[in-house]
């Protein structure tokens, strides 16, 4: 069993292994802004989210080589009522560690495995961590994404008959989309957001001090936007829409009155929106798998399907201490 080694006497150290940092004290985000595995969840703007939210530390064991920092894996420490564990990174919807070869990854990886804690990791383009046999896979979802690099009419021409269907019915509906970019935006769609986590999913939503600060660092570089959908201008459904680098993100969803179908004109919004800001894609998320009709839902817009492998490590005779 690999000893348990507190957080805090972990530093980081020069040469060629791997060491630990504080991601947002570091050049971190600098030194790997084009990496291939980079997502809105491996950004600076995401990590200074989670981090004024909750008050989680981003962290990150890093491999320099000739000053810089090769490849890294973010993570946070997480101590709850959940238990004591390292999940990478809270509240994502994956977070591909940023890194090319199996070598650097067991280096990357083992600071974190002489914590002694479970470790937890979502992946969906990086095949690495699930190689290698260090962690095994706890359960899979569904990833969606939609090309955005074709003219107007031939995304149109590659939604499913369904959604064209339903995006024409909402219009004859009379169901028009604005675009919001305010904090009272966010406020209108937190408020719908929560109402259907509750009354529909019996579950809490994340708190309003979450939209409030994704707001506060997103919206100066016009990176949110609020898609509300409303009838004779009553507000019924919305999607609050993040943008990293060439790639919008459909990070949340509420829809309070369907039967005027706004989801999928929402969906076809979201799509324009994307495509007349020059993206290349349209990031629809994670969806588990015991949701068919979400998986369905998105389906019938996306280009391209892929996995998200749940990975996880427990430590030799762990036991919860729940």
């Amino acid at each position: 069993m690999l000893a348990k080694r507190p957080l805090s006497n972990i530093g980081y150290h020069h040469g060629s292994g791997a060491g630990l940092v504080d991601a947002r004290a570091s050049g971190l985000w600098r030194d790997l802004a084009g990496h291939r595995f980079t997502s809105l969840f491996s950004s600076p703007l995401w990590s200074e989210v989670l981090s004024r939210a909750y008050g989680f530390a981003i962290l990150a064991s890093v491999r320099p080589a000739c000053g810089q920092v090769e490849s890294a894996l973010l993570f946070s420490h997480v101590r709850d009522l959940r238990g004591e564990r390292i999940l990478c990174l809270p509240f994502s919807d994956y977070c591909d560690p940023l890194v090319e070869d199996a070598a650097s990854w067991r280096e990357l990886i083992e600071p974190l495995l002489h914590l002694g804690v479970p470790v937890r990791l979502r992946c969906l383009r990086n095949s690495i961590p699930s190689g290698d046999g260090l962690l095994t896979l706890h359960k899979r979802a569904r990833w969606h994404g939609v090309d955005l690099a074709q003219r107007e009419d031939e995304m149109w021409a590659r939604l499913s008959g369904q959604a064209r269907q339903n995006i024409r019915q909402a219009q004859r509906n009379g169901v028009t989309v604005r675009h919001g970019n305010r904090l009272e935006d966010v406020q209108l769609f937190h408020r719908m957001h929560a109402h259907l986590r509750k009354t529909k999913y019996h579950m809490l939503a994340q708190p309003l001090a979450f939209f409030e600060a994704l707001h506060e660092i997103f919206s100066p570089s016009d990176r949110i936007t609020v898609l509300i959908a409303e009838h004779e201008g009553e507000p019924i459904a919305g999607i609050l829409l993040l943008e990293w680098h060439d790639t919008l993100y459909y990070k949340f969803n509420a829809s309070l009155k369907q039967h005027f179908r706004p989801n999928d004109l929402m969906a076809w919004e979201a799509m324009l929106l994307g495509h007349r800001r020059g993206l290349t894609r349209l990031d629809f998320g994670v969806s588990d798998l015991d949701q068919p009709g979400l998986v369905r839902y998105k389906s019938k817009f996306a280009t391209e399907e892929r996995d998200i492998d749940f990975l996880q490590y427990l430590p030799v005779a762990y036991s919860d201490p729940r």
